[in-house]
C-alpha cells in the first residue's frame, strides 16, 4: 500500500524531468479544460509501484524467481482512472500464466492497480526471452546517435533524439516516489546498482514533451494524457548500465490514423500514437515503447473511468 502525496509526485517529476503541468501543484489549472481539478500522479511512477510489488512477489515465489531469469520485461498499461494526492494505492496481482508464440515462451501476470479500491490501471507484466514489441522501421543506426545534437530530428528521418543519462541519485528518488525500498535495487555499501526497469522507461515522458515543444505544440491549450502504454525493456542491458551512462531515446512521429490532423485546431482528434526506442551501449535497443495519448478535450464531456 502506498499513500500517494504531492511530495511523491514532485519527487517523481524531478527524478525524470517530467515538466507536464498535469502534475504541478501550483499550475495544474493552467491546462485548458482540466477535469481533474488538481495534480495527478505520473503514469510511470505508478508503473514503478507495480514493478516493486512484482519484485516483492518474486522474492517469495519459486516460480517467479525462475521466470525472472528471462532477458526481457514487458508491461502493458491501460489507464482508466487517475491517482491524486491522498489516494491509497494498491495493486492486485493475478496468478501468472504461460503462453507460447513464435517458438518462445512468455510468462504473463495480469494486474489491477487501484486508487482507494477503484481501478486506475489495468494491465499485464510479462517475462520473455524475446522483445514483446516489434522494432519500428527506418530507424537511424545506433552508432551515429552519440555524435548528434540533443533535442533535434535525426537527419534524414522523422525521429526526434532526446539524450538522457542514467543517474543513481535520480533512480533512488524515483524508487522513493513509488514507495519502494531502495536498498533492494541500489545499495552503495554492497556495491549494488540495479536500476529499476521503470526508471529509464520513465524518461519517455520527458522525451515526448521535448518533441512536442520542438514542434511548437501548445501544451497548455492542447494537453494530452496517457491512454495506453506498451513497453519492453532488455534487463540484461539494464544490468550493465552505470551512473552517467547516456541513453539515446528516439521518439517517432504520430502514427495514428489521423496523424496529419495533430494540433490545437484538431478538436476531433481522438488519439496520438508514438513509438519510442532507446539505445544504451549496444546496437540492440535497450527498450521499445508504443504510447497512446488522448487529447484532454476528447475527455471533457466524459468521465475518466
Amino acid at each position: 500500500m502506498l499513500l500517494m502525496s504531492q511530495l511523491h509526485i514532485d519527487i517523481a517529476r524531478n527524478s525524470t524531468d517530467d515538466f507536464n503541468l498535469f502534475h504541478d501543484k501550483s499550475r495544474w489549472h493552467w491546462l485548458r479544460g482540466n477535469l481533474f481539478e488538481g495534480p495527478i500522479a505520473l503514469g510511470f511512477q505508478l508503473g514503478g509501484f507495480v514493478e516493486y510489488q512484482c519484485k516483492l512477489l518474486a522474492m517469495n515465489s519459486a516460480n517467479d524467481l525462475y521466470v525472472g531469469q528471462f532477458r526481457f520485461s514487458g508491461y502493458e498499461f491501460n489507464f482508466v482512472h487517475c491517482v491524486v494526492p491522498d489516494d491509497e494505492v494498491s495493486v492486485n496481482l493475478k496468478q501468472g500464466k504461460w503462453s507460447s508464440g513464435d517458438g518462445s515462451s512468455v510468462y504473463s501476470r495480469r494486474f489491477i492497480l487501484k486508487a482507494n479500491k477503484k481501478p486506475a490501471i489495468v494491465g499485464f507484466k510479462r517475462e520473455a526471452n524475446q522483445m514483446t514489441l516489434s522494432l519500428p522501421t527506418k530507424l537511424p543506426p545506433m552508432h551515429m546517435l552519440n555524435a548528434l545534437p540533443d533535442r533535434e530530428l535525426v537527419p534524414g528521418t522523422s525521429y526526434f533524439l532526446k539524450r538522457k543519462y542514467m543517474i543513481v541519485g535520480n533512480a533512488k528518488n524515483f524508487l522513493a516516489s513509488a514507495g519502494a525500498e531502495q536498498s533492494l535495487f541500489i545499495d552503495e555499501f554492497t556495491d549494488k546498482v540495479d536500476f529499476p526497469e521503470m526508471y529509464p522507461l520513465g524518461l519517455i515522458s520527458s522525451a515526448l514533451l521535448e518533441r512536442a515543444v520542438f514542434e511548437d505544440i501548445d501544451l497548455i491549450s492542447h494537453p494530452m494524457i496517457y491512454k495506453t502504454q506498451k513497453l519492453c525493456i532488455d534487463k540484461q542491458q539494464l544490468e550493465e548500465l552505470r551512473s552517467n551512462d547516456p541513453i539515446n531515446i528516439l521518439v517517432g512521429p504520430d502514427i495514428s490514423e489521423d496523424a496529419n490532423e495533430f494540433g490545437p485546431e484538431s478538436s476531433s482528434k481522438k488519439r496520438v500514437i508514438q513509438e519510442c526506442v532507446a539505445y544504451g551501449k549496444e546496437e540492440k535497443p535497450l527498450f521499445i515503447a508504443k504510447i497512446t495519448l488522448t487529447p484532454l478535450n476528447s475527455l471533457v464531456n466524459k468521465s475518466y473511468d
